[in-house]
């Protein structure tokens, strides 16, 4: 259990144990879009706005390892989008166990989009990770996502986040459910951390309001991505979701 709470601690930082988790992972799915078409320019200003993990692929991480410090927590994408797919509503496995362990990873990550094709299928291969990863210590992100005529209704948030819990996984990532009670009830009911996805932007949306009140609900880290790196400045918005996730 050293090597698991070792990587933990490198993602859940501070006197409140939370993460500023920058995810970098939508390559896959979107392209190089502006934001993430230059890999170094993004995660350097991530990181100097004060994110302190990156969820980026195996490849994404080969073009940025060199200007990555041995503090910043890495949670190593194993699944991803096949954008220009047919069958690309649902993530599909692209790297290993094996791989995460050599490149030095932090933890893994596999999504799973309920009431998409294919679902059944990840979910499984995600519970072999689960049980796989327990001789390596090697944590396990969840992204467990609700169906999307659900995705941001309460109780099939807190329906996701729970068969997450259930097969094992260390952490789990899920929607915000959009008030500070709802919330609370879905932390509440996973003896795990949840970390809140961003999704894009709402017009007239504060960042740094979202960030407080799912800090205030008890989530233990955000990975708020596209309302980053679409934003004309992304280590300032980093640094505003700091502040309001760590004061």
């Amino acid at each position: 259990m050293i090597g698991r709470l070792r990587r933990l601690n490198r993602l859940f930082v501070g006197e409140q144990k939370r993460c500023l988790l920058s995810p970098l992972d939508h390559g896959g799915w979107l392209g190089p879009v502006k934001g993430i078409d230059r890999p170094q320019t993004i995660v350097k200003a991530v990181l100097e706005g004060g994110a302190n993990a990156l969820l980026i692929s195996p490849g994404f991480y080969k073009a940025v390892a060199p200007i990555v410090p041995p503090s910043v927590g890495i949670v190593l994408r194993v699944s991803l989008t096949a954008g220009l797919s047919q069958d690309g509503a649902q993530e599909t496995p692209i790297s290993s166990l094996e791989t995460a362990l050599r490149m030095d990873a932090d933890a893994i990550a596999v999504s799973v989009f309920f009431g998409r094709a294919g679902d059944v299928e990840i979910y499984r291969w995600l519970a072999k990770l689960v049980d796989a990863s327990q001789t390596y210590d090697m944590p396990v992100v969840a992204e467990m996502m609700p169906p999307g005529d659900r995705f941001y209704e309460p109780e099939a948030i807190a329906h996701a986040a729970r068969i997450g819990m259930e097969i094992g996984a260390d952490v789990i990532k899920t929607n915000y459910s959009g008030d500070v009670k709802s919330f609370t009830e879905i932390v509440s009911a996973n003896p795990v951390p949840i970390i809140v996805a961003g999704g894009p932007k709402k017009e007239g949306e504060s960042t740094a309001s979202l960030v407080e009140d799912i800090a205030a609900a008890g989530a233990a880290g955000v990975a708020i991505g596209r309302r980053v790196w679409q934003s004309a400045d992304p280590q300032a918005v980093t640094a505003e979701i700091h502040r309001a996730l760590f004061t």
